[in-house]
């Protein structure tokens, strides 16, 4: 039985993959097992898995129809021998120290889980300084904590899977998988239940290279699919809500909810894409989540004065509010 099983979702990644693949298997830790899913890839990156796993015996390959990249990790996480698990994208890069440093973070200090930063890297492999996964919160940690930094800044830190190593349990003995529904947020939506209890080991350094692609699903414009982003926020805030026992975070995620609401409404405007009835349809459905908890996100001490205005004028017309805030120079959230 492996130390780590590493779990690979492959789709459309035919130029990076061997790189990808080339960096798990340099790690110093080499005490693990790499399942690649291919994902219904229609560019022959099933015959590249294929090839690969004839060189290394550490190398199982999955071959499915696709099912999108929730569906994929939960192939591999089915499939998962080892003690721990980690996520690399077939497209992404890791040092070669990443699953040795986050191990060691995550067994001497009795944590579940090891969590490091990231850097984005362009099609080419060159650093993208603009680009970078940090945490505010570094240490050891109660891994809900993490959600301070995602409902007070929007970092991506504590919403990735793959910038971080788990416990297997979390997954296997609780029975979380991935929701499948989800393109946009997949490898987001269920972490809140994975951290539940969990203890998490949090490190700033820059072990993971997350690749941007031009035409990759995080790279388009505002497509009707991004609206599970806020499907996303939504069924965190009722989960913090209905838990009861964090009322500071659920304010954050009153304040969070809208932010994240707004925010996507202006740029599904900026971008043309509001005229899409999948769009339109979407955020008439996510406003009547808006109007449901109005009164507590009016008494919420995260949203401003201004915001609290900006919502009751969007919940008697989004138009108004959107073309009110263009004239007035304050189209985006907290501006």
């Amino acid at each position: 039985m492996p130390l780590i099983s590493v779990i690979t979702s492959v789709y459309d990644a035919r130029e990076q993959l061997p790189d990808c693949i080339q960096s798990i298997l340099n790690q110093t830790l080499s005490d693990l097992e790499l399942i690649l899913v291919e994902d219904g890839s229609p560019n022959g990156c099933g015959e590249i898995c294929d090839q690969w796993a004839l060189r290394d015996p550490r190398i199982r390959v999955i071959h499915k129809p696709n099912g999108g990249p929730a569906s994929a990790s939960n192939a591999g996480l089915e499939a998962a021998q080892g003690r721990y698990i980690g996520f690399v994208d077939s497209d992404d890069l890791i040092e070669p120290t990443f699953y040795e440093t986050l191990y060691r973070a995550l067994v001497e200090n009795d944590c579940q889980i090891a969590a490091c930063g990231a850097e984005g890297i362009d099609e080419e492999g060159r650093p993208l300084p603009d680009i970078t996964v940090q945490s505010q919160i570094t240490g050891k940690q109660d891994a809900l904590d993490l959600f301070y930094d995602i409902f007070q800044t929007g970092t991506m830190y504590g919403m990735l899977s793959w910038n971080k190593l788990f416990d297997a349990r979390l997954f296997k003995e609780r029975g979380i998988r991935y929701d499948e529904k989800m393109f946009f947020g997949d490898d987001a939506s269920i972490l809140h239940l994975v951290y539940e209890g969990a203890q998490i080991y949090c490190l700033n350094d820059k072990l993971y290279h997350y690749r941007t692609r031009t035409g990759s699903i995080t790279s388009a414009a505002f497509p009707p699919r991004k609206l599970d982003d806020l499907t996303m926020y939504w069924d965190w805030l009722c989960w913090f809500r209905e838990r009861g026992d964090r009322p500071d975070l659920t304010q954050w995620a009153y304040a969070c909810y809208w932010r994240v609401f707004y925010l996507f409404y202006v740029m599904a405007a900026e971008s043309g894409s509001l005229r899409l009835p999948q769009v339109k349809q979407g955020f008439a459905y996510h406003r009547t989540h808006l109007a449901q908890i109005r009164d507590q996100m009016l008494a919420c001490p995260h949203i401003s004065s201004f915001e609290k205005f900006r919502l009751r004028l969007f919940l008697l017309s989004p138009g108004l509010a959107y073309q009110t805030a263009r004239v007035w120079g304050r189209l985006h959230p907290g501006s």
